[in-house]
């Protein structure tokens, strides 16, 4: 068997998929959205440059979040299920494959060091203004070529199956990651070669006492690309609908008992039921309610000008309802709701009601932060504009875009 054409093709199938979604993400109102606010949040980034205090944190905060982004080194090896069975003979003959897994993980992941590495470059050259800006070069140099030793220690631990030896390797690298960037963006070159070589050691000692001394984990490696490929699912799933996508609810006693005693025990209430237990126990709707909520409190009181706290708070808003419209068919391919007693007149309204709550709620919370940011008058004066918002985007845009979604 040829794995090297093997992998072209799975490469090939990916790139196909990737761009079939990717152009219907980029032709809907949330590319727009989120095009606004990258542009929005690039000006207020430099305006804030002007204000920033000298003895700003810029080395601690650029070890953390490059440490973390080199740390997460995964692996995608495009594995099927139907893997398990057919590659299993043929184990020894995947050198090829899985050094064309890791040149594409590598490639991938720099892209995402380049855009923190020099996105944080102006912060970086404001704090130490005597550093040349040609240093950046050498950093991203720098991160590179710890991202490979990364690389490499990630793979050669996946063949273990202990989840405490994974974490302490995680825990372990995400120290010397840290401190590596750390040193590195201050100059401190020895000491970032040191961490550089001890991250090539703990790679060594995967390979030597895990890799070398067990198969790979067939099912192991084909559960985690299918989680990476859920994830990319749940992206696309916010513009169109997705065939593919696998929902894995998770218990949340507590929230799911929260949400059903504030729901009415009635016929009528038969779909906000299933719908607030949906965005409880599935792990794609509150986790992104939350991040989202969080966005919004940075954004109140980061951003200086009242104005444009209104505007980017408006705008996370829209994204917030926008992306719980596709609630509405996430049990499409479930029959048993086609026997419901119920007319879809309260399916529709379920989600109306769940979006409304969920907005409302977030301006509520937002509200707190413009008054500890900005005062009472202009909290008011955001709630107002949140509410008059509210009521148009659920009235209008959500009636429209269920419709589509029925259609």
């Amino acid at each position: 068997m040829n794995t090297n054409q093997l992998w072209k093709e799975r490469l090939g199938q990916h790139v196909k998929m990737v761009s079939r979604y990717m152009r219907l993400i980029f032709n809907d109102h949330l590319a727009f959205a989120l095009i606004f606010f990258v542009a929005g949040f690039a000006y207020f980034y430099q305006q804030w440059l002007e204000t920033v205090p000298q003895n700003f944190p810029v080395a601690w905060m650029m070890a953390v979040v490059i440490g973390l982004l080199l740390t997460h080194s995964p692996v995608r090896t495009f594995f099927r299920e139907a893997d398990t069975v057919f590659l299993l003979p043929v184990e020894n003959k995947l050198k090829p494959y899985i050094r064309n897994s890791l040149v594409y993980s590598f490639v991938m992941q720099s892209y995402w060091l380049a855009i923190f590495v020099f996105a944080f470059a102006p912060l970086y050259l404001t704090i130490y203004p005597e550093i040349p800006a040609s240093y950046l070069f050498a950093i991203l140099l720098g991160v590179l070529l710890v991202k490979v030793g990364n690389l490499f220690a990630t793979w050669y631990l996946d063949t273990n199956r202990d989840p405490r030896l994974t974490n302490l390797d995680r825990v372990v690298r995400l120290v010397i990651n840290v401190l590596f960037v750390y040193f590195l963006v201050n100059g401190v070159m020895f000491n970032a070669l040191a961490a550089a070589l001890l991250i090539l050691g703990v790679a060594f000692l995967n390979y030597w006492n895990i890799y070398k001394k067990f198969s790979l984990p067939w099912d192991q490696l084909v559960e985690k690309e299918d989680a990476r490929l859920q994830f990319f699912y749940r992206i696309a799933n916010m513009s169109t609908d997705v065939p593919h996508i696998k929902h894995k609810p998770k218990k949340r006693h507590r929230m799911a008992g929260f949400a059903k005693k504030n729901v009415d025990y009635n016929q009528e209430s038969t779909y906000l039921y299933l719908y607030a237990l949906t965005f409880v126990r599935s792990g794609d709707y509150l986790g992104m309610y939350l991040r989202l909520v969080a966005l919004a409190i940075f954004f109140a009181l980061w951003i200086p000008i009242f104005w444009a706290k209104v505007v980017f708070a408006m705008l996370i808003l829209f994204i917030t309802g926008f992306q719980f419209i596709t609630i509405y068919n996430h049990h499409k391919r479930m029959e048993w709701l086609d026997i419901y007693p119920v007319s879809h007149h309260y399916r529709k309204k379920a989600v109306h009601q769940l979006i409304l709550v969920l907005m409302s709620v977030k301006i509520v919370i937002v509200f707190f932060a413009f008054y500890f940011g900005t005062g009472f008058l202009d909290a008011t004066i955001y709630g107002g504009i949140a509410i008059a918002f509210t009521v148009l985007f659920e009235h209008f845009y959500v009636k429209k875009r269920i419709q589509t979604l029925t259609a």
